[in-house]
């Protein structure tokens, strides 16, 4: 592979310009470039991407716009072929050329941003990749003002990201913050409010809080008369979800079956798709040795998969690790915490019913050497 060929192209053309470039020319180098990656001849397409790119510099400049689009399908390429280091300068010059060209807070960076935190995670850097979800947030409270709905998308992603990292409380204030703006734009008692309680409810669920958001949840669905059909059954589910946690079954499935029949009214394919499959409920994957450390270096990216059936009441049975690496190190763990965790069950005409088959697949950090 061509291994930092896009630094050394840009300074070949910086010291020696290419009069004979032409925009048509850069366009099929590119197209090539893109039927080259849709055949997996990744060394092929890179060297056209970086044609090119190279053409479009000498023709436009290197802050031409037109350069952010082909970077960052470069990038991809660099990411495909397992060079993160590569694919994150290549990013990050594409951000730059989009600063020069919309703005320190321009909302076209943000894709550019989410690319960039991918290749840090493939390089294991999760720090990096968490400061970058940061910033994404940041450069919509730039742009927008802080209190501004239209963060809320924003807010959403960040505190989505926090929880799949198991940074739960910091996923709480991101949501708590959606709430207090909502609140602020449209009242207490618009339907709206039904998706942030929703979602503070199941925080609360899995980080075992006795206080939480659900009374408000309970009091806003009685209030509420403008909620979509989607809003109160994402809430029914969630205190469906409430109830089976506590062992109490038969209240969960009813709040299931309530929550099916809001949609089957006006959306009957939606209530089949919201319930197709189980959903976790209060399963957290079990923390490696890694996990454990505030700076963990030295350490791999391993996996596991698992298969298992789910009961009509939420619980897993049959449970089979079909695969993982390292072999064994995290096997025990992974099924014995399924087998505590409590799950949504599928319904089928509006009635919990048992599943035979879910595949999971997780990925964890080990140390290389233990």
């Amino acid at each position: 592979m061509q291994r930092w060929g896009h630094l050394l192209l840009l300074a070949a053309t910086a010291a020696h310009p290419v009069f004979a470039a032409d925009e048509d020319e850069a366009r099929a180098s590119i197209e090539r470039g893109r039927l080259e990656l849709e055949r997996a001849q990744l060394e092929e397409a890179q060297a056209s991407y970086l044609e090119g790119i190279g053409q479009i510099t000498a023709e436009l400049g290197s802050n031409s716009p037109a350069l952010i689009e082909p970077y960052s399908e470069l990038a991809r390429i660099y990411m495909l072929s397992n060079q993160p280091l590569e694919a994150i300068t290549v990013l990050q010059t594409a951000r730059d050329v989009s600063h020069v060209n919309h703005g320190l807070f321009n909302l076209e960076q943000v894709p550019l941003l989410d690319e960039t935190g991918r290749a840090y995670l493939m390089l294991g850097n999760t720090v990096e990749a968490g400061n970058l979800q940061r910033e994404r947030l940041n450069v919509a409270l730039r742009r927008f003002g802080e209190n501004d709905p239209r963060t809320i998308p924003y807010r959403n992603h960040l505190a989505g990201y926090y929880d799949q990292s198991r940074m739960r409380m910091l996923a709480r204030e991101e949501y708590e913050a959606v709430l207090d703006i909502q609140r602020e734009t449209f009242g207490d008692d618009d339907g709206r409010l039904l998706i942030p309680l929703s979602q503070l409810t199941a925080i609360d669920i899995r980080l075992g809080n006795t206080r939480s958001a659900r009374g408000q949840l309970v009091r806003t669905l009685e209030s509420s008369t403008n909620a979509t059909p989607i809003q109160r059954a994402s809430a029914l589910a969630v205190l469906g979800d409430w109830e089976l946690i506590r062992s109490r079954t038969e209240a969960a499935q009813n709040y299931y079956r309530e929550a099916y029949g809001a949609l089957q009214g006006e959306q009957p394919a939606l209530a089949e798709e919201f319930f197709a499959s189980p959903q976790f409920v209060d399963f957290a994957p079990p923390a490696s040795p890694v996990d454990w450390q505030s700076n963990p270096d030295g350490y791999a990216w391993g996996f596991i998969e698992v298969q298992f059936g789910v009961s009509a009441e939420g619980k897993a049975a049959n449970i089979v690790v079909s695969r993982s690496s390292p072999p064994l190190l995290m096997d025990a763990l992974y099924a014995r915490r399924l087998a505590e965790s409590r799950f949504r069950p599928r319904l089928a005409q509006g009635e919990p019913a048992p599943t035979a088959s879910v595949s999971y697949r997780h990925d964890f950090r080990y140390r290389v050497n233990e």
